[in-house]
C-alpha cells in the first residue's frame, strides 16, 4: 500500500537514494512535469508529461550503423546528430589455431569448418551448434557369470587387457583356474588302551567332533540353531551364562552382571541355614521388598523406623495437617485455613496498593486506591469548516484543540480508506495547529488525532 503525501516534500538540497520511478504499463493521472516508466514490452522508456501530452525522455530517436566505414550514426529527440567511428574496431578477419599445424585465416564471407580427427566426428545443427561426438571403438565384450566356487571347483578369470594408443580396451584374455581339494583333516593317535580316530565331519548341519565312532558320545554344533550338544558338562570354576550377564561363582552364590557390562554387580546368596528353609516369590510382577531399616531425612534432622515393629509418622507442622484415609494406604497432607482476608475484585480505576503477609506468606489484608486518569489530553475533530473548532482559509485547515501544549503529536488520516496521509503540520500555538494540504481537498475528507505529551 502507498503512503500518501498530500503536500510537497522538500528535501533541503539532500539526495534522493535507491529510489525508483513509478513503473507501470499504463499512463497514470496526467499532471504536468510528472514522470514515469512506461513498462510495456514493446517500449520500457522514460516519459514526462509536458501540459499537453506524455513525451518520451530518451536522448535517442534513432541510429544506424555501416559496415562499410564502421561508423554509428544518432538521432536525437531534437533532430540533432551524431557519430561514432568504430572503424578497425569490429571483426572482418579471424585466425584460428589448433595444437599442431598452420594457424588458418577465416576471411570475411568464408567459412570455418571444424573436422572431427581419429575416433572423433562432428556434426552441424540448425542451431548454431557444432557437437563432436566419439565415435565406435571395435571391442570383445566379457560377460561375467556368477559363482559359487568350492573346494576342486574351476571357473574363468582376466588375465590379460589389451588397449590402443588412445587407452580404448579392445580385447580381453581370460584363463581357467581350479581350486585344489582340500575339506577335510584327519587325525589318528594310539593310546596303551585302544584307538581313537577323531574326525571333523559334516552331517545333518552339525560341525561333530566324533572320538569312537558313537554318536550318542559325539560333541557338536549347529551354526544354523547355534546349539552345541554334548553328553556331560563339568564345569570346574567359574560359570558364565548368557553373555556373562548371570554368573555361579561360589558356592551358594549367583552372580548378576545387570543390562551394562562394568566393574558393578549384585550377588544373591543366603545366611547359612540351621533348619530347611522356604522362600516363595509371589505369582505377579513387581519388585521386591528388602526387609531393611529405613531411614527418612526432613528438612532438618532424620526419621530412624529401625525394626519391623516401628511405625513410620508423617505429622503435619506449622498450618500443615496431615490425614491417613482408612484401607486406601493414603496419607493426604493438608493446607489449613491461615487466612481471614476475603477476596478483592476491583471495578473502573480501583487497584490493589498494599498487600499484608504473615509469617509464613499468606495474604492477611488488602488496601485499594483508585487512580485517577486524566481527561484532557486527547482531541479528534474531522476537518471540516462546519465543525466549531475547525477554521479553513484556502487548502489550509487551522484547529483549536485546547490542550494549552505545543508538545502534542499529530496525525491526519482518510476517512473512506483509513490510510494515514502526510502533510504540513504547524503547530502555530498552545491550543492550534494547522494543516495545510498542496491542492484543495473536500471537508470531511480527512480526520486529525492530537494527543498531549507530558
Amino acid at each position: 500500500m502507498a503512503i500518501p503525501f498530500l503536500n510537497n516534500i522538500n528535501l533541503d538540497d539532500n539526495q534522493l537514494l535507491n529510489a525508483k520511478l513509478h513503473v507501470t504499463s499504463s499512463a497514470p493521472t496526467a499532471g504536468k512535469g510528472q514522470i514515469y516508466l512506461d513498462s510495456t514490452a514493446s517500449d520500457n522508456k522514460l516519459k514526462y508529461y509536458d501540459g499537453t501530452g506524455w513525451v518520451v525522455a530518451d536522448a535517442t530517436v534513432s541510429a544506424s550503423f555501416s559496415t562499410a566505414n564502421g561508423v554509428i550514426t544518432f538521432t536525437t529527440s531534437s533532430g540533432e546528430t551524431y557519430t561514432v567511428d568504430i572503424d578497425g574496431r569490429f571483426i572482418k578477419d579471424f585466425i584460428v589455431a589448433g595444437d599442431s599445424g598452420d594457424n588458418q585465416t577465416i576471411s570475411d564471407g568464408n567459412t570455418l569448418t571444424i573436422a572431427g580427427g581419429t575416433e572423433l566426428a562432428s556434426v552441424g545443427s540448425d542451431t548454431d551448434t557444432i557437437t563432436i561426438n566419439h565415435s565406435d571403438v571395435t571391442r570383445t565384450n566379457t560377460t561375467a557369470t556368477a559363482l559359487t566356487p568350492d573346494f576342486g571347483a574351476n571357473f574363468d578369470v582376466i588375465t590379460g587387457v589389451t588397449s590402443n594408443a588412445r587407452g580404448h580396451i579392445t580385447e580381453v584374455t581370460t584363463t581357467n583356474i581350479t581350486i585344489p581339494e582340500n575339506d577335510s583333516v584327519d587325525v589318528t593317535a594310539i593310546t596303551t588302551d585302544a584307538a581313537y580316530y577323531p574326525t571333523f565331519v559334516s552331517a545333518a548341519g552339525d560341525v561333530a567332533l566324533n572320538i569312537d565312532g558313537s554318536a550318542a558320545d559325539k560333541l557338536s554344533y549347529n551354526p544354523n540353531s547355534q546349539t552345541l550338544t554334548v553328553k556331560n558338562l563339568v564345569v570346574d570354576g567359574t560359570q558364565t551364562i548368557l553373555d556373562e550377564t548371570v554368573q555361579v561363582v561360589e558356592n551358594s552364590t549367583i552372580l548378576f552382571e545387570g543390562t551394562t557390562a562394568d566393574d558393578f554387580e549384585t550377588k544373591l546368596t543366603v545366611i547359612d541355614p540351621t533348619a530347611d528353609r522356604t522362600i516363595s516369590l509371589p505369582n505377579e510382577s513387581g519388585t521386591v521388598v528388602l526387609n531393611a531399616f529405613k531411614t527418612v531425612s526432613g528438612d532438618t534432622n532424620s526419621a530412624v523406623a529401625d525394626s519391623a515393629t516401628d511405625t513410620l509418622t508423617i505429622a503435619g507442622g506449622n498450618a500443615i495437617t496431615t490425614e491417613a484415609t482408612a484401607n486406601s494406604d493414603t496419607i493426604t497432607i493438608n493446607h489449613d485455613d491461615t487466612s481471614s482476608q476475603a477476596s478483592v475484585d476491583n471495578s473502573g480505576n480501583a487497584v490493589i496498593q498494599d498487600v499484608t503477609l504473615d509469617t509464613y506468606g499468606h495474604v492477611t489484608g488488602l488496601v485499594s486506591k483508585t487512580i485517577e486518569v486524566p481527561t484532557d489530553r486527547e482531541f479528534v475533530v474531522a476537518l471540516d469548516a462546519s465543525d466549531s473548532n475547525v477554521a479553513k482559509a484556502t487548502n489550509t485547515y487551522t484547529v483549536t484543540h485546547s490542550l494549552n501544549s505545543r508538545d502534542v503529536m499529530v496525525e491526519v488520516y482518510h476517512t473512506s480508506n483509513y490510510d494515514t496521509i502526510f502533510v504540513d503540520i504547524t503547530r502555530a500555538t498552545v491550543n492550534t495547529i494547522t494543516v495545510a494540504f498542496a491542492a484543495s481537498v473536500t471537508d470531511g475528507d480527512y480526520r486529525v488525532l492530537i494527543k498531549k505529551i507530558g
